[in-house]
């Protein structure tokens, strides 16, 4: 677990800022204000010189507001999606254990539709449905019940299994060629750190992709990952000696 939780926050330094394209807008008063995604640091571009923006709120031409400090932007909402590489995916299904519990053992794709831990998934998917019918519209339209609350408990059962199609080389995880790339054919790096922060990136990755309305749509960890295969960190297992990789 030690190792595990070591190599997650290596995966956190070594995904470098350097990745995201700098955020710019322009500005109600003239010149176009740069943001490094690493830095934070705002400059102004006017009639071609560049320097450091003064402290204070500063207002572009759509009408949104900047907000200076120290020479250091406050991150916007337009700033985080650049510096993600677009709009993170709606997560539709964040509290809504029961069809995430079904989604993740019967595949995006319905691959394991007949399978046991299907079955079991969607009968629990009807039976918070019985239950949230029982409740007052004061409820909302997505209360929570007890079924609810076994849903939840287990995605994180070994008997609810995951799947395969959900990570499968031919489908749309983002980390699937990660892990391929850091853990080698049949797995010959498997003892190595970069492969068990490609398994982590995955996990996450699974679980982002069930709460999100479309799991087709690159999740924050998909991108990641595909930041990660050019990074050193990951580089390809090599196979004749996978003690180098450790």
């Amino acid at each position: 677990m030690c190792g595990a939780i070591i190599a997650g926050l290596l995966l956190l330094a070594l995904l470098p800022s350097a990745l995201a394209e700098s955020w710019q807008g322009a500005l109600q008063r003239g010149g176009t204000l740069t943001v490094d995604p690493g830095s934070r640091r705002a400059l102004i571009e006017q009639d071609g010189r560049e320097r450091p923006l003064w402290d204070g709120v500063h207002r572009l031409e759509d009408g949104s507001t900047v907000t200076i400090r120290d020479g250091i932007a406050v991150p916007t909402a337009a700033m985080l999606d650049t510096w993600r590489g677009g709009p993170v995916p709606a997560a539709t299904y964040i509290d809504r254990y029961c069809q995430q519990l079904v989604r993740k053992t019967c595949g995006f794709d319905n691959a394991c539709n007949h399978g046991a831990a299907c079955l079991r998934a969607r009968t629990l998917l009807a039976a918070e449905g019985r239950e949230q019918r029982d409740l007052p519209l004061t409820a909302g339209s997505h209360p929570q019940t007890d079924t609810s609350g076994r849903c939840r408990a287990a995605l994180a059962e070994p008997d609810f299994t995951a799947c395969p199609s959900l990570t499968a080389v031919t489908g749309d995880s983002r980390c699937r060629a990660l892990v391929a790339q850091a853990c080698g054919e049949a797995d010959a790096c498997a003892t190595s750190a970069a492969c068990d922060a490609a398994r982590q990136l995955l996990a996450l990755e699974t679980e982002e992709r069930l709460e999100n309305d479309d799991p087709a749509v690159a999740s924050l960890t998909g991108r990641q990952c595909l930041e990660a295969l050019d990074n050193p960190f990951f580089a390809a297992c090599l196979t004749a000696n996978p003690a180098a990789n450790r």
